[in-house]
């Protein structure tokens, strides 16, 4: 066999060594992949409010400065001057510049010392991920790792991952947050001198630290600007003008605005590199100056704290959050952030409880409820005042903060429904069942966050489609979301965008809370002279610790908290004399002139006739009806106050049975009122409209609608106590009579347990079991 050529021979040689190299380079790829996950550790974050105004800075989770950017977010000269001073072929070669390593080899040698190192970009990011000491062993796994990086990444994500994983001195890592802590820019903004010296200031960061050792940064910086100029590329020009500039660099303070809305963001949205928000830097600097001068009026009343919200109505954006007057106040637990506190909302709720009672159909704004002492198996709720009217419309109700009238609709809405639609509306913190907080449900037996109100209020501004609030701005273009229809019953999920209410029940209770009149404020006007157009609610708490003003203008919700962050109670608090202030002073400086509130639309609207005394859909006898507006759905009964009857036209008494054959008989319409009504009025001395007595003659007349129980409850579960005497475990009978000094007897289990009227109930001892209470005259 003819042998090959010694060349032939020679470069099949070379052939085997160099399939052999990458067949050896592929098996330990395999066998120990590149840990890139090294290089990209968890960033910093920069929050931004929604005008690019930087709000705040937070460190990465190791403690750690570092703001990734891409290559095309690095001005082109920082490229440049990183390649040229660092690794001058990088372009070109595998990852290791077999070149350098013979220069450095011959340098070391008659140096007899390592003074060159011969490492490339490729190499000095194997470094990054897997630091080691300088041996000769090290440098050759860097010298693999980089030949492996060269086989997966392309030469742009090798210069991205060098540029984002290089230090550059203290906990500054990447030459993104390298930018923005000694230069206060971006990246991409830098000028030629800064290029120059960032390109160079890993190889050693303390010693060219610009903001500790100027001098030193200075010097390197301009060798390298001649470097540059001597290679062709920059203009000597230009290197001449970036040695002129001084040396302008420090270590900047991260911004502090917003404290306690760049916390929420934080901890909502975890570690990105860059947040664009939805605050308004403008509206959050007024708000934290009328908060702060609110606060310090409120202080000497023993009210140490307040915290504010602003919600864009139409888009959810919180474009304002103050979570105390001042974060930095220890002495006053500046740090809560009271914005998102969960506290006691008081009659906050009640418009959300009517809204549902309007969609139900349970109730409209001109129809009336009792407003009367009524005990709930053992609750015995009372208005703000300490007194009753007797029967009030639903828009009085509301409008006064009635605290009867609201519970007794709630028992008739249902609690779970209640409890069912606020949970929907975003009030997360309501997370117990319905039954743990029952008919106080309606008077803010409940705790929540002022944020999550504030957005409910603008559901109601927008006729009822609800929508969370957001933190975050919307992507720039983005198409606004399509208006839902409202269908009765559950949403679906909590899905964004869906109808709580129906148009027409937001409009309603909107224009209730556009009246003036306040149960806690006998002198509201002085609050409300030069206001600006305004639906708005106020809240109490229980026990006395928190004040609130919740509502809307024409374009903004605004929410108002005031109290202690401690919980600390304070004697006179009130919504409306010590939240409704500030509540009006923010709408004044945010709210651009308007005429109304832009109440939303109610295209469902209908009218309807009411009877003119009970307010309830007109029946054939009542004398004397009036218009009002309805949503499609009424589910009033027709009015039976009045009846037509035959009396004596003699003696004007009631005729019935076998006397009107007897009797000259004429028709008369009368009214009577529900018996809870006229026992009320008859306790209060009034007069109670009633039938007219029946003539003797009519004697064998059977009797007309018997007592109404009012206690026990049948749909209450009473517990009986092992730590109370039987003596204090007693429930209360009580019932209304059609006439009100009539006398009733009680029935327990068939047994008759006592005589009363519905002035002096009477009290059974409570004994276990399931007992049926009856009543009769």
């Amino acid at each position: 066999m003819r042998r090959l050529p010694r060349p032939a021979r020679a470069g099949l040689a070379l052939l085997g060594l160099a399939l052999g190299a990458v067949a050896l380079l592929a098996a330990l790829d395999a066998a120990f992949p590149f840990p890139l996950e090294r290089l990209t550790p968890p960033p910093a974050t920069r929050v931004l409010a929604r005008d690019g105004t930087e709000l705040r800075r937070f460190l990465a989770a190791d403690g750690m400065w570092r703001f990734p950017v891409r290559l095309d977010e690095v001005a082109p000269e920082l490229v440049t001057a990183l390649v040229e001073s660092e690794d001058r072929w990088f372009r070109v070669h595998p990852g290791v510049n077999p070149l350098a390593v013979l220069r450095a080899a011959w340098t070391n040698a008659l140096a007899g010392r390592v003074v060159s190192g011969a490492s490339t970009i490729p190499m000095q990011v194997a470094r990054l991920a897997e630091p080691r000491p300088r041996t000769l062993t090290a440098k050759l796994i860097e010298a693999l790792r980089a030949l492996q990086l060269g086989l997966r990444r392309s030469k742009t994500e090798i210069l991205e991952l060098y540029l984002n994983a290089a230090p550059f001195g203290g906990n500054i890592v990447g030459v993104g947050a390298a930018a923005r802590l000694y230069f206060d820019k971006p990246a991409d903004q830098l000028s030629l001198g800064e290029c120059a010296l960032l390109a160079v200031l890993p190889r050693a960061p303390g010693r060219y630290d610009p903001a500790r050792h100027p001098e030193a940064a200075l010097a390197v910086r301009d060798r390298v600007l001649a470097q540059l100029a001597r290679r062709g590329a920059v203009s000597p020009e230009a290197a001449h003008r970036a040695m002129r500039q001084p040396m302008v660099a420090r270590r900047s303070a991260s911004a502090m605005r917003a404290p306690h809305f760049t916390q929420l963001v934080r901890a909502r949205l975890g570690a990105r590199p860059l947040v664009a928000t939805t605050l308004d830097p403008e509206k959050q600097a007024v708000v934290e100056r009328l908060v702060a001068r609110h606060v310090a009026l409120v202080r000497p009343l023993g009210l140490t704290n307040a915290a504010a919200v602003v919600v864009d109505r139409r888009t959810r954006d919180v474009l304002a959050l103050v979570g105390s007057a001042d974060f930095f106040d220890d002495a006053f637990q500046g740090q809560v952030n009271n914005a998102l506190a969960p506290r006691s909302p008081g009659s906050a709720l009640k418009p959300f409880l009517y809204a549902l009672a309007f969609d139900k159909g349970l109730a409209i704004p001109e129809s009336r409820l009792l407003d009367v002492p009524t005990d709930f198996a053992g609750y015995a709720p009372e208005n703000y005042s300490g007194t009753f009217s007797g029967q009030v419309t639903v828009a009085e109700a509301l409008a006064r903060s009635l605290n009867l009238p609201a519970v007794r609709l709630l028992a008739r809405v249902g609690v779970a429904d209640f409890h069912a639609l606020l949970r929907r509306g975003g009030l997360e913190s309501i997370d117990r069942p319905a039954g743990h907080y029952g008919l106080a449900l309606a008077l803010g037996a409940c705790e929540v966050r002022l944020a999550d109100l504030t957005n409910l209020y603008a559901t109601l501004a927008q006729g009822g489609v609800h929508r969370p609030w957001r933190v975050v701005a919307a992507p720039p273009g983005a198409a606004p979301e399509p208006v839902p229809a409202f269908v009765p019953g559950p949403a679906p999920g909590f899905a964004p965008g869906f109808a709580l209410f129906s148009p027409e029940a937001a409009r309603a209770v909107g224009e209730i809370l556009t009246r003036l009149t306040r149960p806690d404020m006998p002198d509201a006007w002085r609050l409300t002279r030069d206001r600006p157009p305004a639906a708005w609610k106020t809240g109490t708490s229980f026990g006395h610790k928190d004040a609130w003003a919740v509502g809307f203008g024409a374009t903004l919700a605004v929410g108002v908290w005031v109290g202690n962050p401690d919980g600390a109670p304070v004697n006179g608090i009130s919504g409306t004399m010590h939240a409704g202030p500030l509540f009006f002073d923010l709408l004044r400086a945010l709210e651009p002139p308007a005429r109304d509130v832009a109440l939303p639309a109610a295209p469902n609207m209908r009218e309807v006739r009411l009877c003119a005394a009970s307010r309830l859909p007109a029946g054939p006898d009542c004398p004397e009806t009036l218009p009002a507006q309805a949503g499609p759905r009424l589910a009033l009964p027709r009015c039976t106050d009045h009846r037509r009857i035959m009396v004596d036209a003699e003696t004007g008494l009631r005729l019935e049975g076998d006397c009107l054959l007897t009797r000259p008989a004429r028709a008369r319409t009368v009214r009577t009122v529900p018996p809870e009504l006229a026992a009320w009025m008859a306790a209060q001395g009034r007069p109670v409209p009633a039938l007219a007595a029946l003539h003797p003659d009519c004697r064998d007349v059977p009797p007309g609608a018997g007592p109404v129980i009012l206690s026990p409850c049948a749909a209450t579960q009473y517990v009986l106590r092992d730590d109370l005497p039987a003596e204090y475990q007693q429930i209360a009978l009580r019932a209304t009579p059609a006439d009100p000094g009539q006398r009733m007897w009680w029935y327990v289990d068939g047994r008759l347990v006592g005589m009363a009227d519905a002035r002096l109930p009477l009290f059974l001892p409570m004994t276990p079991g399931r007992p049926v209470c009856s009543v009769t005259y």
